[in-house]
């Protein structure tokens, strides 16, 4: 065994390689750099890295005594044993495994079914490639980005912020939920325990039931709102002021297919303000890895890519205007768009493109509404799935964001069940994923709702017990032991702010396009132009993604029609314009 030594245990990287050469060009690789920061410990035995990785684990908590990657080119589970990859989730459920190739080794059959079954049974995160020379950069992009996705998974680092607050009471779950989503480095302190305690007595502050927040500069706030929260980690709430005129193009929501408009429009130059009512990201921020998003072969969590997305509309200039709710809209004497900015403010825009998306769909089941927000989740962040480490979890749904919670929810959990209407889950998802929940443990009850359940309440500290499920075919209901339930069925947007005079279905979605002229005819569309392919009934206000209705739900599709939609937004815009000079004296 290879192993550099410290005075304190460091978070590991453990290479099991059974061939000499590979073996030595990997550590030595390994130990050069990253030794100072990690402990590089190499076996040539399955024993010695079981037994290294047992021991590891008994070392404590923290990041000391972690294990961050286990790298190995051993494929097969010994007879009678696990695969060291098995054990290391078990023992580390954010450890990050890669099986070890050498170059080129991908066509041959038996190294490509391998890396193929291993990726399937969610056994490994990816290969790597052995290194051919010396210093091989493209092995240490491989392995620092490893290591970043762990780094972040399991809180790694110091915390800047740190939440004090009961663990059985909504809003302390909605701040954790918020800090993960602005990317904020937090710790998260129960009131009674030790160090809870000893972090309030250091404050100086009495806990009384709401949860009380240490910012980076040492200041405590009291149960902050969302607008507090995210000007405390640098996020602007503002709106430009109005002696600026209106903005070019005005974007609600900042999903995927928002925050690609964005990209798009201020990188052509378009004066452009991106409102969201909570975090950058929408439904897909949540998912803990999109592993069929096109070029990103070992898959991207969904807060990485919005937060990308992000960085990128800003630095293009983009303006963002965080936790503003959209309450109204109409337009005034210039024809210009106002949106009125809840509670009293209101933004002038050349045009809209509107990309709310959709909200999960609230179960009707008045049982389970006391545990909204505690212990009942409409979808699945990475915090949360976190927190339910060794309970017993539930998800209802059978699509793609379903599979997605309760294969993450899995790596914590001591059970994961998932609820579905259906006969089987092959009618909504995709293969892969499962493929996936197949081989994490995660049972499926099919052809079921739940219809009930209940808990303790102490002190307004909300806690479940059990759900009530009904089969679906013979009608009979049985309590089942839950410790959280996680809801993602159906959807509904957020369109009931929106004038009247933009068509929508009975759901809610907007209707774009040439079904603008079918639905609504030369009545709502009396112009001479026929609407853009993303065009509402009203001129110059689009809508792109879930929100839209006869959109695809995924994410690539999204990003696709927020990006396209620009072109129909500069056409608009310079028509507008040439009216406008045409008729300077218009009144409207």
């Amino acid at each position: 065994m290879t192993q550099a030594t410290h005075p304190e245990p460091l978070p590991a990287i453990v290479a099991l390689l059974g061939e000499p050469h590979a073996r030595d060009s990997v550590v030595s690789e390994l130990a050069r750099r990253y030794s100072a920061d990690y402990r590089v410990a190499a076996f040539d035995t399955i024993d010695g890295a079981t037994a290294f990785l047992q021991d590891a684990a008994r070392e404590g908590d923290g990041t000391a005594g972690q294990v961050a990657l286990v790298l190995t080119d051993e494929v097969a589970a010994p007879a009678g044993g696990e695969s060291l990859f098995t054990l290391a989730r078990q023992l580390f459920p954010d450890v990050r495994r890669a099986l070890v190739i050498e170059w080129g080794s991908w066509a041959d059959p038996t190294t490509a079914q391998a890396v193929f079954q291993l990726m399937a049974a969610n056994h490994i995160d990816y290969y790597l490639v052995r290194p051919r020379h010396f210093p091989d950069e493209q092995f240490h992009r491989s392995v620092t980005e490893f290591l970043l996705e762990w780094q972040r998974a399991a809180n790694a680092y110091p915390r800047d912020i740190v939440v004090i607050g009961d663990d059985a009471r909504g809003r302390v779950h909605e701040l954790r939920r918020l800090l993960s989503r602005y990317g904020a480095r937090f710790d998260s302190l129960d009131p009674t325990s030790e160090e809870g305690l000893r972090q309030l007595a250091e404050w100086d502050v009495a806990y009384t039931g709401v949860p009380a927040v240490r910012l980076a500069d040492g200041r405590v706030i009291t149960d902050p709102s969302n607008a507090d929260l995210a000007r405390t980690v640098g996020l602007s709430t503002e709106l430009p002021p109005a002696e600026d005129g209106p903005v070019d193009l005005a974007i609600v929501g900042a999903g995927p297919g928002g925050l690609a408009a964005a990209v798009y429009a201020a990188s052509e130059g378009l004066r452009t303000l991106v409102l969201e009512r909570e975090s950058v990201g929408g439904q897909a921020g949540s998912s803990s890895l999109i592993r069929n998003y096109l070029g990103f072969s070992r898959g991207i969590s969904g807060w990485e890519l919005s937060d990308r997305a992000y960085q990128q509309a800003w630095v293009f200039g983009a303006q963002f205007a965080h936790t503003r709710e959209i309450s109204g809209m109409w337009r005034d004497n210039d024809g210009h768009f106002v949106l009125q900015v809840a509670p009293d403010e209101v933004v002038h825009a050349r045009s809209v493109v509107l990309s709310s998306g959709v909200s999960y769909r609230r179960l009707a089941i008045p049982d389970l509404d006391p545990y909204v927000g505690s212990a009942v989740f409409y979808g699945a962040s990475a915090v949360e799935a976190k927190a339910q480490t060794g309970r017993i979890v539930h998800v209802v749904g059978g699509g793609n964001s379903a599979g997605q919670a309760a294969l993450h929810l899995a790596r914590y959990a001591a059970s994961v069940f998932l609820i579905v209407r259906g006969h089987t889950l092959a009618e909504s998802m995709s293969q892969y994923l499962v493929d996936e929940l197949a081989a994490a443990g995660v049972r499926i009850l099919t052809q079921s709702k739940v219809v009930g359940g209940g808990g303790s309440d102490t002190e307004g500290s909300k806690r479940l017990d059990f759900l009530v499920v009904q089969n679906r075919d013979s009608g009979i209901e049985r309590a089942v032991r839950s410790d959280a339930l996680f809801i993602t069925i159906g959807a509904a947007p957020h369109t009931d702010w929106v004038d009247d005079a933009v068509l929508r279905d009975q759901w809610g979605y907007v209707v774009t396009g040439q079904e603008v002229l079918l639905e609504g005819g030369r009545r709502l569309w009396p112009h001479e132009r026929p609407p853009a392919p993303l065009e509402s009934s009203v001129p110059g206000f689009f809508a792109v993604g879930d929100v839209r209705r006869g959109s695809v739900k995924r994410v690539a599709s999204a990003v696709g029609e927020g990006s396209v939609v620009v072109s129909a937004v500069h056409r608009f815009l310079a028509e507008s314009a040439a009216a406008t000079a045409d008729a300077p004296q218009r009144r409207r």
